[in-house]
């Protein structure tokens, strides 16, 4: 652990010694689409919506307003951007369809996480224009080389009258990653410096890093996620101000937290409410790690609640089950009888009720586990899927619930178990079971190894801190570049953006809500199937 700490020192003296001069966000480029239909009378132009876009440069490429865009397509306002979708542009005879006549070029610096492959997407040109405007031999590329990307120079084309066709079908595509609007349209028509890109982000970071007297490997993990972000944020040439509190020195000097954009930290609901109310509003506060703290968000207006309330998981595990719910199925809501607690039970239930579902419950106790296949049978459906939610965070009775769903699963029903995310932290339940009965969570954070993003992290975290990556670097990591990221985009107005700012992260996403008092709270939420196949999906 002491060779952990030297290194994390030493990380932060090589990111403080280096400077970096802001950059304004740059869209992707627009490419004007040749694709017409004509819908309910009316022309169209279809476009495919790719990383990093937005509705503001999509609207200028096609001489519409955001608007117009709006107006054909009202699920956007909902969803937002998504990569890949396909939206329809209302058609403009001055600006449809465009021809090609030239070619120029955008600079783009190369970041450490990225390959020339994720460049060419990025740009959505190929890998070979890349590489010959630019006269390279080989696709390997070096932190901070500066890349012309080609970009299509247009001009006015004759357009013909689009003939009678199908519709395009717009559909919900489930991206790899969802588009982050940095420029929503509302941000670029402000005009004063609240909102203005801002130069040098200034951070707050505080958590007792000495409990006990022992070094926390957990806030040091959650620190060391810290550190990868504004090594990122250097890559794309933001400049961050960092500093570190050890709480367990005593709370910092009001006079230094409130040079700050936000403070960071600490943990615990207790130092948390004794900073703010230092503070006095002054500065905004953000809980980066305790789910339980969001109760403090009704009393303090700079306060933001980073990780997701327990009970948005439980009321998307509810709108999730009626999502996939058809008419054959049953629905079979279990619960435990004397439960010492039944917080979960209480929630999951109203959760159920208020998306108007019918169920079924199923109410017993561990003793009388032998029991229930007999009950389930009398109930359970063969013509349609039998949804179990388990309404329990209990290990001892959610392991006795999976025993007797795999006796029904052998019986020929179709079972698919619903259940709180702590049920993964479970370790006497065989993993395979769950698999079998294709578990479903709704998590606050999950990490999917699979994505390159992940791997690239992974990578990078274990060439620096000669370490692998706990759950609490990544939300170290995905937590300090989200708002890092606000600030720079937005300045002082950063938070009046919030809820305009989706963000998805390598371990969790930011979809932030507030109350009528101004108070946010982040309602993110990660879908997970555990496959019949042993591996799992993130589904959104």
């Amino acid at each position: 652990m002491k060779r952990l700490v030297r290194i994390l020192l030493t990380a932060v003296l090589v990111l403080s010694g280096t400077a970096a001069l802001a950059q304004e966000y740059v869209a992707a480029p627009v490419t004007v689409s040749k694709e017409k239909v004509k819908l309910n009378g009316k022309v169209y132009l279809s476009h495919v919506v790719l990383e990093r876009q937005t509705l503001y440069g999509i609207s200028q490429a096609y001489g519409v307003s955001v608007d117009d865009i709006y107006e054909a397509n009202p699920s956007l306002r909902e969803t937002g951007l998504q990569k890949n979708a396909i939206i329809l542009i209302p058609f403009k005879e001055n600006v449809a369809a465009a021809a090609v006549t030239d070619m120029a070029f955008t600079e783009h610096t190369v970041k450490w996480y990225e390959d020339i492959e994720d460049i060419a997407r990025r740009y959505n040109v190929t890998v070979k224009e890349i590489m010959d405007l630019n006269n390279l031999s080989s696709k390997k590329l070096t932190t901070r080389q500066v890349l012309r990307i080609p970009v299509p120079v247009v001009s006015p084309a004759t357009v013909e009258e689009p003939s009678e066709v199908e519709p395009v079908q717009t559909e919900t595509v489930v991206p790899e990653e969802t588009v982050q609007e940095e420029q929503q349209e509302e941000a670029l028509e402000f005009t004063t410096p609240e909102f203005a890109p801002q130069e040098t982000v200034n951070v707050s970071l505080i958590l007792p890093f000495h409990a006990s007297g022992n070094v926390s490997e957990l806030n040091m993990d959650f620190y060391s996620g810290v550190l990868m972000a504004m090594k990122d944020m250097e890559a794309q040439e933001h400049k961050v101000n960092l500093e570190v509190y050890d709480l367990t020195a005593g709370i910092p000097a009001v006079s230094n937290l409130l040079k700050s954009d936000f403070i960071l930290g600490p943990v615990a609901s207790r130092d948390i409410e004794a900073i703010l109310q230092r503070v006095e509003g002054k500065v905004t506060l953000i809980s980066p790690l305790d789910q339980k703290a969001a109760a403090l968000a009704t009393n303090y207006s700079n306060y933001i609640q980073a990780p997701t309330p327990i009970d948005s998981q439980y009321e998307d595990l509810g709108l999730w089950v009626k999502e996939e719910t058809r008419d054959n199925d049953k629905i079979i809501l279990i619960t435990e009888k004397g439960a010492s607690s039944v917080t979960a039970a209480v929630a999951i239930r109203s959760a159920l009720a208020r998306q108007e579902l019918t169920y079924d419950i199923v109410n017993y106790a561990i003793v009388d586990g032998r029991t229930v296949p007999a009950t389930l049978q009398d109930i359970m459906v063969k013509d349609g899927v039998n949804r179990i939610v388990v309404a329990s965070e209990s290990e001892a009775f959610t392991s006795d619930v999976v025993l007797n769903l795999g006796i029904m699963l052998d019986k020929g029903f179709d079972v698919v178990m619903y259940a709180p995310s702590k049920a993964r932290t479970f370790d006497t339940i065989d993993g395979s079971a769950y698999h079998n009965l294709s578990l479903h969570m709704s998590c606050s954070y999950y990490v999917d190894y699979s994505s390159a993003k992940v791997d690239r992290f992974v990578r990078a975290y274990r060439s620096l801190f000669h370490t692998e990556p706990s759950q609490f670097a990544f939300q170290g990591y995905d937590t300090a570049t989200y708002f890092i990221s606000q600030v720079a985009a937005y300045g002082p107005g950063w938070k009046k953006m919030l809820e305009s700012s989706r963000g998805t992260g390598l371990h969790t996403d930011f979809l932030f809500d507030s109350d009528p008092s101004g108070n946010h709270q982040n309602k993110a939420v990660r879908r997970i199937i555990y496959n019949k196949d042993y591996t799992s999906t993130l589904v959104r």
